[in-house]
């Protein structure tokens, strides 16, 4: 099961040419095609991971780029992370390097289960029409800085492989501008951040704001309020794949525009959530495109175990809603659970029924994943910024 919500942020195939994924593609100046299928070749076997295609360039450079496909769209984390194994060597060095006191700035990243580590770079990042100019980004697995320090492996799973991500890269949308803040800007103490003398010389550091790892649509000169996701309706029981769109910008472009009867739900700043009220219980709860399920508390529903995880595994599909609120707004959300069996009969992988429950540290919390979107348009607004519902950050549906 994959879980990126980021803890931070608020979450291969080599080669010189990894554009060959049916995500690759621009549906206008400020769209890209987002696809959910099996994921890049040599992780085949992914299912409701959401993915596009992302430019990365040198540093003022329209010469040395590259096309990385597969690039996993994450609402729960912020900033651009790309294996090292899926850059190209030319493009690899090229990359602008960002130092504090004369240090490499190498991060960290921690996810719920999971940890990236690698070098903080800057690129030039383009999508569709929109350039992100010299955009501080993380090489997962940097082959330089390769040592993990303790105190970062201890904090999770290392995912820095095209297996452990299920992707070529990540691309974190959530409502934050940058992944840490001013709690890593404060702090050498902050876990995240390291400065490294040496390619084995790393020691935690504090990291200037505008220095550290920053959301690439916040950084587009228009369009940066926000971004829309948008995926088809599928049936329960799933479909072989899914195409929709990841816009930028909300209520900026006519492609965006919120529509009628969408309420805002405004985002608490610590984690970015509302509330959800499920059979009588109220939890914190987010809207995470990095989920690749909905994870929940719910004892009442049988589980089994499927591939070494445990999920629900109910005996007939159970049909259930569940009412997400913040604010003025309220909304009624129904769902339907089926069994994780499913996974095991067949390869698809646009799949709204699988369902876990809710363990570890989000044990009292509800992770709405990726079945949420489907059939949905769903805006994250982004902190700082403003549409035509109101201002900072929100989820909009």
């Amino acid at each position: 099961m994959l879980l990126l919500s980021a803890c931070g942020g608020g979450g291969g195939g080599g080669g010189d040419n990894l554009s060959n994924g049916g995500n690759s593609g621009s549906t206008s100046a400020n769209s890209v095609t987002m696809t959910v299928d099996s994921g890049p070749s040599g992780a085949q076997g992914a299912f409701n991971i959401p993915y596009v295609s992302v430019t990365v360039c040198a540093p003022g450079s329209t010469s040395n780029c590259q096309t990385i496909d597969h690039v996993l769209v994450d609402t729960g984390s912020t900033g651009l992370r790309i294996l090292g194994s899926a850059l190209n060597s030319s493009l690899l060095a090229g990359l602008g390097s960002q130092q504090v006191s004369s240090r490499q700035v190498v991060e960290c990243m921690q996810f719920v289960t999971s940890i990236t580590w690698g070098a903080v770079k800057l690129a030039d990042v383009k999508m569709a029409g929109k350039v992100a100019s010299s955009l501080p980004m993380q090489v997962i697995s940097d082959p330089v800085y390769t040592t993990v320090p303790s105190g970062c492996a201890s904090r999770g799973t290392n995912a820095g492989s095209l297996a452990g991500l299920g992707a070529n890269g990540i691309i974190g949308v959530s409502q934050a501008l940058q992944d840490c803040g001013g709690s890593c800007a404060n702090s050498s103490l902050n876990s995240v951040y390291y400065l490294c003398s040496g390619a084995s010389s790393c020691v935690g550091g504090a990291v200037p704001v505008s220095q550290q790892v920053a959301n690439p649509v916040a950084a587009f000169s228009g369009d940066n309020n926000g971004v829309l996701l948008q995926l088809p309706s599928v049936t329960v029981t799933g479909t072989a794949t899914a195409t929709g769109s990841l816009i930028f910008g909300i209520g900026t472009q006519s492609n965006n525009a919120i529509p009628g009867g969408a309420q805002a739900f405004p985002a608490a700043n610590a984690g970015f959530t509302i509330n959800t009220s499920y059979k009588g219980v109220s939890y914190s709860s987010f809207i995470d495109s990095g989920s690749n399920i909905l994870f929940f508390p719910d004892s009442g529903i049988s589980t089994c175990t499927v591939y070494s995880s445990t999920w629900f595994c109910p005996s007939s599909q159970q049909n259930l809603s569940a009412v997400l609120s913040s604010g003025s707004s309220s909304s009624t959300i129904n769902f339907s659970v089926i069994s994780a069996q499913y996974l095991t009969s067949n390869n698809y992988a646009a799949m709204p029924g699988i369902a876990a429950p809710a363990s570890g540290s989000l044990s009292t919390q509800f992770d709405w994943g990726l079945p949420f979107f489907y059939g949905r348009s769903v805006f994250i607004g982004f902190v700082g910024g403003s549409n035509p519902l109101g201002s900072g950050p929100m989820y909009i549906f």
